[in-house]
């Protein structure tokens, strides 16, 4: 829920519309950066959204933690396709930080120093 939904929608968007608002600089400090960490959401989405249709879902709840009482593992891919996903999400959020942490370091305005 917070990788999926909080830290795209808060932090990722306000926070790009806010933060340049904030410092009094005209945009982000990457732009393409940037991109690439909107475009990187379609994506998890399409991964976790597929692994939905493979046997009966993920089987995993919120925690994506697999139930491993019955069998070694996971018996398809489902679960893999979730994982995967939260990878994308995470290294969305780190383009996002990395983006944030340049652009208040290097694009406040004079009165803020």
């Amino acid at each position: 829920m917070i990788f999926f939904m909080v830290i795209p929608i808060l932090i990722g968007g306000f926070g790009n519309l806010l933060l340049p608002l904030l410092l009094g600089a005209q945009d982000m400090c990457f732009p393409r950066l940037n991109n690439l960490r909107f475009w990187l959401l379609p994506f998890r989405a399409i991964f976790i959204l597929s692994s939905f249709y493979i046997g009966t879902g993920p089987g995993t709840g919120w925690t994506i933690y697999p139930p491993l009482r019955r069998f070694i593992g996971h018996s398809n891919n489902r679960v893999d396709l979730v994982i995967f996903s939260l990878h994308l999400a995470g290294l969305s959020s780190i383009a996002g930080s990395i983006n944030f942490l340049c652009t208040i370091n290097n694009l406040k305005s004079s009165s803020l120093r």
